[in-house]
């Protein structure tokens, strides 16, 4: 009960009210016609694309791909088609980390030391929520040089743990912790070597055993091989333009440029930041554990979505989620991009809809995209 109490002190505002599970009813016609031509120039089979997903108190009342998720066999990307999240990762991050919060083993207010020893030089004031809420000041990975010479690029094989032990080889930090915010993928590398110790399991393990697996994720992973065959899973893309050539011979990479796609391979098994793969399918039965809690309870909801207040302005940040508001609407979102994924999410708790954008294309513009499926619910009184 004391841990239940203190999660009061953790949230900056009150908790966003969850709607209660009512029926949902399919999307009307004319919602569907315009969803349906926002994508009509990729409903095509010589080019990637999306999938679109939107969630209504747990029910995916839409779901529809528009392209392909492997060009080479012109498979069609589908709501079982399997992505990568990129970024959206991170709120999974954080509810591994959540759920060992709510056993008692970790504290926001712990020093990271205390779970990472290599972090001792950085003091006593460097806390788990630093690494929550990206106010940390450890240096990221990708400001740093690899030992190896080659660049941070997923295509280049490199680990969490290489990544991790780059930025913690910074002399200092760049700041005193809680002073500044910027964002930074090491900070949830390390959550979940944090997890890790507490835990005793590879994290991909903790993620089975403590979400995925009692939400029926079955098409959910942690890519933390990525040499393991994904059924259903959509290929990365980006198309010949003179940009990307010019930014893929930035890392040594020679593209030809022209019409068409080059594939884009994420060949980096790191995690924490990014590294989850799952469809639209899976993403349904996460999102419903908002509106009806199987994985955690209400106090898991409550801590997920608990934001903290620090020596900067930043406010809106939660447990891999960030707070914001759109047409007067609030808003928990996130979006994500790497070389083989655009993705966004924009989650609306007063109305229990959420909107998920998914593509295999590096140049997909997921939140772009999915902002016009939010103007379609709005005209159609679904938000």
């Amino acid at each position: 009960m004391l841990r239940l109490a203190l999660l009061g002190v953790l949230t900056l505002f009150a908790p966003i009210g969850v709607t209660s599970c009512n029926a949902a009813s399919p999307l009307p016609a004319s919602a569907v016609r315009a969803i349906n031509a926002s994508f009509a120039d990729f409903n095509r089979p010589d080019t990637p694309g999306y999938a679109i997903g939107v969630v209504d108190h747990g029910v995916l009342v839409f779901a529809k791909g528009y392209g392909e998720a492997n060009l080479d066999d012109q498979v069609p990307i589908t709501r079982k088609t399997v992505f990568h999240l990129a970024s959206l990762s991170k709120q999974f991050t954080g509810a591994a980390l959540a759920l060992m919060i709510l056993d008692g083993r970790v504290s926001l207010d712990d020093p990271v030391s205390k779970y990472i020893p290599e972090a001792k030089k950085f003091g006593p004031g460097l806390l788990v929520k630093h690494l929550v809420y990206m106010t940390s000041g450890i240096p990221d990975y990708g400001t740093l040089p690899r030992k190896s010479g080659d660049p941070w690029f997923s295509a280049f094989y490199f680990t969490r743990d290489e990544a991790i032990a780059t930025s913690l080889s910074a002399p200092a930090l760049l700041w005193e912790p809680g002073s500044k915010w910027s964002y930074s993928n090491v900070n949830y590398m390390l959550l979940t070597r944090i997890v890790e110790q507490v835990s005793g399991q590879p994290f991909g393990e903790v993620l089975e055993a403590r979400v995925f697996g009692p939400l029926g994720m079955t098409s959910t992973h942690l890519d933390d091989d990525t040499t393991v065959v994904v059924p259903h899973r959509a290929i990365g893309y980006a198309p010949r333009s003179p940009e990307i050539v010019t930014e893929a011979a930035k890392v040594g990479f020679v593209l030809r440029a022209g019409p068409g796609y080059a594939r884009m391979i994420r060949n980096s098994p790191h995690f924490g930041g990014s590294g989850v793969f799952t469809s639209l399918e899976d993403l349904a039965k996460w999102d419903a554990n908002w509106t009806d809690p199987k994985v955690g309870g209400p106090a898991f909801t409550a801590l997920m979505y608990s934001r903290m207040r620090f020596q900067h302005n930043k406010d809106n940040d939660a447990f891999g989620l960030v707070f914001g508001e759109r047409a007067g609407r609030t808003m928990i979102w996130y979006s994500g991009e790497d070389l083989d994924a655009s993705t966004y999410m924009a989650r609306f708790p007063a109305s229990g809809v959420t909107v998920f954008c998914l593509s295999n294309m590096l140049t997909g513009d997921c939140e772009g995209r999915a902002g016009k499926v939010i103007d379609v619910l709005i005209k159609a009184g679904r938000l």
